[in-house]
């Protein structure tokens, strides 16, 4: 009898605790699933941020239309405080080699994401910050937005 009672509650503490365990699991391969993703879209708008600046400093062509929307903008406030905003020019060779980028985080939001960048310039001592904003677009992250100013103010 004792031993039939044994049976009957690990049986019952099995019962109870396997959906438990195939829930976790299943968490789990949920989360991997996410961070194989993030991680392949973080390396993607990676590699479209580096296209951007291969074809800043260097005037490419084709490293422009690899990272930018042909519908993206800058758009920014001059330093007379009024807005102003130019499309992007894709087919411009025009290259600016007067000062090294450096990227200081990436937001990711679904098919969105946020680039936040310092640039020193060469002939200035003030640095000049960049908010990228990136759409995932037909599979591929492209720069659609471009904002600068300089100095931070907290």
């Amino acid at each position: 009898m004792k031993q039939s009672l044994l049976s009957y509650l690990s049986l019952f503490v099995f019962v109870l605790f396997t959906p438990s365990l195939s829930a976790q699991e299943t968490e789990e391969s949920s989360d991997e699933s996410t961070l194989q993703t993030d991680f392949s879209d973080r390396q993607a708008i990676l590699k479209t941020i580096e296209n951007f600046y291969i074809g800043d400093h260097t005037g490419s062509i084709r490293h422009k239309k690899l990272s930018m929307h042909e519908k993206g903008a800058y758009r920014y406030v001059n330093k007379n405080g009024e807005y102003s905003e130019s499309a992007f020019q894709l087919d411009s060779d025009n290259a600016d080699p007067n000062y090294k980028e450096e990227l200081l985080s990436i937001e990711i939001y679904d098919k969105v994401a946020l680039a936040r960048l310092r640039l020193d310039q060469f002939r200035t001592e003030l640095p000049e910050y960049k908010l990228m904003t990136l759409h995932k677009v037909s599979g591929e992250w492209k720069i659609t937005s471009i904002t600068w100013g300089f100095g931070i103010i907290h």
